[in-house]
């Protein structure tokens, strides 16, 4: 069953921003009706490369039925009206086909259709002071938090390619539209989603926010950091330094067991400085001799965690990405075949299929009315009366498992103490910042799954689950004997979601590997540099986030469709393709023009000045910078009136053309008039004057800011084992559903004989036995 959403109609009223939670939708069997005005829809700012602006639309616009109508001919508003009265999604922009004041603004919709789930997707959010801002794509990773923290120390910090921001927010947009559809299907009551995508990529932002608020952690860029690259014969390639004493005993046998690494500073989850510094010294010649291929086979037959750094010419031809069928051959609007990036998703050993590009019509489709059901009073909690089975560990299954927590499901995260989920003890005790953002407001089931009793005890849990999660490496769940075929036989309407490196199957589907390591094979570590020779280096497990939400999505999807056939399914996200998935245009382009997708740094190919300059030391004396993007002549000329003369007004800079042709000059002289400001001051007078701007945002300010304190981000929470920290917040509001619940991470053991007695029926004797033989762990 791989249309997972085929009673579902989604109208897309986005322009360009946001278009991908449409696409996503369509991918698992959406009905997808998209609105465009008669010249098809706009592109972004910035190109994914040079010369492919189309190629953005292409991309987020496959497997939709699209309709070319003029909003200001007559009929065309009445037609999407009546669109919008049998439709059961709405999805609505900054910039899309109509204005908010011709009746399509996402609060105006839900009150004349009070069925709808309507889906509001811009930048900050529809409230709060920043709610107005102008912004890019580089404005909103800086304010976003993503961009102070990326690169090496010698060069100034650098943005992810291609559409990093939008796109989070749309996939966010789309898990949304999920949890909020699930609500209405049940209790006949829409509501408005209102969806910020700066709030969305701060999500994902390696729980900064957490780690700053215990420990004072405050991530400066720091290259490759613990996930190191070395040059082969051929490329680069990645090691994952290990997070466990076990990966690093590995790590120190494939590098020969020198006799002085031994004793108990080099038994720590995380090795101390001194240790770790050791090891890099040695690595290099681990590397050099060897082609990339050889290096990351040897490495894994030593259990060390090595992946080659694929440019995109590679992730296109490389032989798993062929096998899984990662990209499609498609016809695109301009008549040219290109390769599309085919899904993010598996459903049952099948490629959730995306379909083409299909030619614009003219004709609105004639649904038939949704009439709002009236199903009793509408649950406080979307997900109210779910259950989940979560058997994952570290970030991208315990994420997904988070966003179901918040909305109402309950989750139950099987962990013991012999072995643990690796994020638990990264910094020594049983409670961290690092494992409490993805675990907490869920239980805790104390059992072993490699002891038989252990086992046993999920096996009979399995028919109370509504969901199962997953992340071990391929083939684990099998070999524990709770595997696929095992789930569905003790339970047909289980849902299982499994997300792995390089998926369940392909050539490589049994290499392990980390967030680090998808990035590296996906094509985004090569391209995430200031040019093709630059050094390279970030410090983020991305997409391991991402794949949390994509795994949230598709379950809640998947529990739509079992409303309609009675059985569940088996879901498939290959972390990887969750990377290539958001370079998609880019890698497009590639495949296209060979050649043409290389870093690009902070900079447009299309505008200037486009960058982030250093601006004077904050107060506490860290660096301070500001994202600036001007994208025309009439914001050049606001810049101008906000420099006050500080910047040249020089004959050759008063066009695009002028100021592309003289950049470097154009960057040394505002970056030497913003060296001796306050960033914070010169990106408010810059908003006001309508130049798209914003601070490179970190924890300390992010915890404080106006408009993340107006979305109410920063939560705080009384964390056992850690003491009061400040979690991520929402990064949607909802009319109907209120906020997520937030509640601790559980501890060890924590609520094992709960879950035993309340869902099993055992008693205080028999937890007793269990215990007694290992089987599990009591608080």
């Amino acid at each position: 069953m791989t249309s997972l959403l085929d009673t579902v109609r989604v109208l897309d009223l986005t322009d360009a921003y946001g278009a991908l939670a449409a696409r996503v939708l369509a991918e698992l069997g959406a009905e997808v009706v998209r609105v465009e005005a008669p010249g098809g829809g706009r592109g972004p700012t910035v190109e994914p490369v040079p010369g492919a602006a189309g190629l953005h639309h292409a991309h987020r616009n496959v497997g939709k039925t699209v309709v070319r109508s003029d909003p200001a001919q007559d009929g065309s508003l009445d037609a999407v009206e009546q669109a919008l009265a049998g439709a059961d999604v709405v999805i609505v922009a900054r910039d899309g086909w109509a204005a908010p004041e011709d009746g399509l603004a996402a609060f105006a919709i839900a009150e004349r259709h009070p069925h709808l789930v309507v889906v509001s997707l811009t930048p900050f959010g529809l409230t709060g002071p920043a709610a107005q801002w102008r912004t890019t794509e580089l404005v909103e990773q800086a304010l976003a938090g993503v961009v102070y923290r990326s690169g090496v120390p010698e060069l100034p910090p650098v943005a992810a390619p291609g559409s990093y921001s939008e796109d989070l927010g749309a996939v966010t947009g789309a898990m949304a539209a999920m949890i909020a559809l699930h609500h209405a299907r049940r209790t006949g009551q829409g509501q408005v989603v209102d969806v910020s995508s700066i709030l969305s990529l701060a999500h994902v932002t390696e729980t900064s926010l957490p780690l700053w608020s215990q420990l004072g952690m405050h991530q400066t860029r720091n290259g490759a950091g613990l996930y190191p690259l070395f040059e082969c014969t051929d490329g680069l390639a990645r090691i994952v330094l290990p997070m466990t004493p076990a990966d690093w005993r590995s790590l120190i046998a494939w590098l020969g067991s020198p006799p002085e690494w031994s004793g108990p500073e080099w038994e720590q989850p995380m090795l101390a400085p001194t240790e770790r510094d050791l090891v890099l010294e040695r690595l290099p010649g681990r590397f050099a001799p060897h082609t990339r291929d050889a290096v990351t086979h040897d490495a894994e037959a030593a259990g060390v965690r090595v992946t080659p750094v694929l440019r995109p010419d590679e992730v296109l031809t490389n032989e798993h990405v062929t096998e899984r069928a990662t990209f499609t051959p498609l016809e695109l609007p301009d008549g040219q075949v290109g390769s599309v990036f085919a899904g993010f998703y598996g459903v049952d050993g099948q490629r959730a299929a995306i379909g083409g590009w299909r030619t614009p019509v003219g004709e609105f489709p004639q649904w038939s009315r949704r009439d709002r059901a009236d199903d009793g009073a509408p649950s406080a909690a979307p997900l109210a009366g779910i259950r989940v089975l979560e058997l994952g560990t570290g970030i991208a299954a315990p994420e997904a498992g988070r966003m179901l927590a918040e909305w109402g499901a309950d989750v139950i995260k099987v962990e013991s103490r012999v072995r643990p989920d690796f994020q638990r003890r990264v910094l020594g005790s049983d409670m961290n910042p690092a494992f409490a953002s993805p675990n907490r407001s869920k239980r805790l089931l104390g059992a072993d799954l490699s002891n038989p009793a252990g086992r046993e005890l999920v096996e009979r849990l399995l028919p109370q689950v509504d969901i199962v999660l997953e992340n071990n490496a391929a083939g684990v769940l099998d070999r524990l004997g709770l595997g696929w075929e095992v789930m569905k036989a003790a339970n047909p309407r289980i849902v299982l979601v499994s997300s792995q490196l390089y998926g369940d199957r392909g050539p490589w589907s049994w290499r392990k590997g980390y967030g680090p390591s998808a990035r590296a094979v996906g094509g985004l570590t090569w391209l995430w540099a200031h040019g093709p020779d630059a050094p390279r280096g970030v410090m983020t497990i991305h997409p391991d986030h991402f794949a949390g939400r994509l795994g949230a999505l598709g379950a809640v999807a998947a529990l739509l469709a079992r409303e309609r056939t009675g059985v569940g399914c088996h879901i498939d996200i290959a972390q990887f393709e969750a990377v290539s998935g958001l370079l998609g245009d880019v890698l497009l382009a590639e495949g296209r023009s060979p050649g043409s997708a290389v870093p690009q740094g902070n900079r447009s190919a299309v505008h200037a000045p486009w960058g982030v300059y250093r601006c004077a030391d904050d107060a506490e004396g860290r660096e301070d910078w500001l994202a600036v993007c001007v994208t025309d002549d009439a914001g050049w000329r606001a810049l101008l009136d906000v420099a006050d003369g500080r910047v040249p007004d020089d004959p050759d800079w008063r066009s695009t053309a002028g100021r592309l042709a003289r950049r470097d000059a154009l960057d040394e002289a505002v970056g030497a008039w913003l060296a001796e400001e306050e960033a914070a001051t010169v990106e408010g007078m810059l908003q006001a004057a309508g130049v798209a701007a914003g601070r490179l945002l970190h924890p300390a300010v992010q915890a404080v800011h106006p408009q993340y304190v107006a979305r109410g981000y920063p939560v705080e929470v009384d964390q056992p084992g850690s003491g009061r920290l400040v979690f991520e917040g929402p990064a949607f509001d909802t009319s109907v559903s209120g906020r997520p619940r937030c509640g601790p991470a559980p501890l060890p053991g924590e609520h094992t004989r709960a879950v035993l007695t309340e869902l099993l029926g055992i008693g205080d004797a028999e937890i007793a036995r269990l215990v007694d033989v290992g089987a599990i762990d009591d608080c």
